[in-house]
């Protein structure tokens, strides 16, 4: 029985190079930061690409002689105890690949820690959890962490994805102590990324901060349209599938170009089976939003109404430079400028709407809605 082809559009995962699109620019800049002992941190909105473009110059720094590569995603962790033990299993995986490996460092390396080690029951992976500490305990662990890395006989290459996230920390000033600790550690170069533009920002630009210049700042914007699109008919081909490049075109559109989404839509028109032609995008689009209902139903209940009418005003619009305007504000019968303020940053915050780029003579910020196919109920539903 012949296998089935491998979806040229992942949507989870790094694919590897040869399914990986553009960013050539952005990874040659990441790269030779690292090679060169600079630090790096990347913004951008959340899933535009930044775990997948750290990954992509992960496999090409996996290459520099005696390196390792440590990827870290701290999105989950609310204090410290909670990084270290991600960055602790993270650095553990990363030099002890193997489980057999990983179980007979780990007593031996974190003896201080007081380490538990457990084997998942599906996976056979094993990982280390570690018993809270106070404030003072919980910096002296994230300073073991660096021990270990720093007696290895490797170049480490180290990436902490969603970062602004240790600027929430209410125990530990997680910002000083891992400056501290980089600054005292030669041989690991790190990759800061992040997707609250204003909390990460504020850990790098301001001058009261430790991490104050001590990195390159990369900010990733959407891949060029007609790369997307040329890309997507190239994969299609090589697949024995046509798109046709105005329909390839169509997909990154609708998604604004927002790389999860067209990836998502890519994906889906992959697993069709038949030509592709307009009508099947359209009818895949239908049921992608169809698959919206029961969101949209629940955050219909969750939402005040000037949020709710605000979040479908932006929606229709795609982009808006004036939310608080008065021809917007017209247009779609919403409340005082004032009342839109607040509706709009509740938006924020649960990340419905966010500020795809700013004006280039006015430097005001647009925003448009987060996720393409929410957006897309509001005109199609």
């Amino acid at each position: 029985m012949a296998k089935e082809p491998v979806n040229p559009f992942p949507v989870n995962t790094y694919p590897g190079p040869d399914r990986f699109c553009d960013r050539g620019e952005e990874t040659d800049t990441i790269v030779s930061a690292l090679r060169n002992g600079r630090h790096v941190m990347i913004y951008s909105p959340r899933r535009y690409g930044k775990t997948g473009l750290t990954h992509h110059a992960f496999q090409r720094l996996a290459k520099v002689r005696g390196a390792r590569t440590v990827f870290a995603d701290i999105y989950a962790a609310r204090n410290a105890h909670e990084f270290n033990t991600t960055l602790l299993n993270a650095v553990h995986r990363a030099l002890n690949p193997t489980p057999k490996q990983f179980l007979q460092n780990a007593i031996a390396w974190l003896s201080k820690l007081r380490p538990v080690v457990q084997v998942d029951d599906l996976t056979g992976q094993p990982s280390i959890s570690l018993e809270q500490g106070t404030a003072k305990q919980e910096a002296a662990t994230t300073r073991e962490i660096f021990r270990i890395l720093n007696e290895q006989d490797h170049t480490i290459f180290m990436a902490i994805d969603e970062f602004q996230q240790i600027a929430e920390f209410k125990d530990v000033r997680m910002d000083a102590v891992l400056r501290t600790e980089l600054q005292a550690s030669p041989k690991v170069h790190c990759i800061f990324s992040g997707s609250q533009r204003h909390l990460l920002l504020d850990l790098f630009l301001e001058a009261k901060n430790p991490f104050f210049a001590s990195a390159d700042h990369l900010e990733l914007e959407r891949i060029p349209r007609k790369v997307y699109a040329s890309f997507a008919v190239a994969q299609m081909k090589k697949h024995g599938r046509t798109l046709a490049l105005e329909d390839a075109l169509y997909c990154y559109d609708i998604c604004r170009g927002h790389t999860y989404y067209v990836q998502v839509l890519y994906n889906r028109l992959f697993s069709t089976p038949g030509p592709l032609d307009r009508s099947v995008v359209v009818r895949i689009l239908q049921s992608i939003i169809r698959g919206q209902d029961a969101i949209m139903a629940t955050l219909h209940g969750a939402l005040t109404r000037h949020q709710w009418d605000l979040f479908a005003a932006i929606a229709r619009e795609g982009e808006v430079e004036e939310p608080t305007g008065g021809a917007f504000l017209k247009k779609h019968d919403l409340p005082s400028s004032a009342t839109v303020v607040h509706a709009l940053r509740a938006l924020q915050d649960r990340e419905l709407v966010y500020i795809t780029g700013h004006n280039e003579e006015s430097n005001k910020p647009i925003y448009a809605p987060y996720n393409p196919f929410l957006a897309a109920w509001f005109k199609w539903r």
